[in-house]
């Protein structure tokens, strides 16, 4: 998982702790985005995907790209980003 991953989890979930439900819905929601457009990106532009796998010293295979795994990642991501921002926004009383 990529640091930003733990940033957008850590902090909702921080945030909501607290009772801060409005921050925590914000964060996730941009957090959706994120990986949202990450995973777009790496779809539209496979290279995109392959030049920052080797800047981060990951293996790569050029045969398979490896943006399954990604989207499958991403996937993960949202669907648990989705909850928190539904029940924060929830609290918040944004629904």
């Amino acid at each position: 998982m990529h640091p930003a991953d733990y940033f957008f989890l850590g902090f909702a979930g921080f945030f909501s702790v607290i009772g801060e439900y409005k921050l925590a819905f914000w964060i996730s929601t941009f957090g959706i985005l994120n990986h949202a457009g990450a995973a777009v990106r790496a779809v539209l532009d496979p290279d995109w995907y392959l030049r920052k796998r080797v800047e981060a010293n990951l293996p790569v295979d050029f045969l398979n790209s490896g943006i399954k795994g990604l989207l499958v990642i991403k996937a993960i991501m949202i669907v648990v980003l989705s909850w928190a921002a539904w029940r924060a926004g929830t609290r918040a009383g944004y629904f």
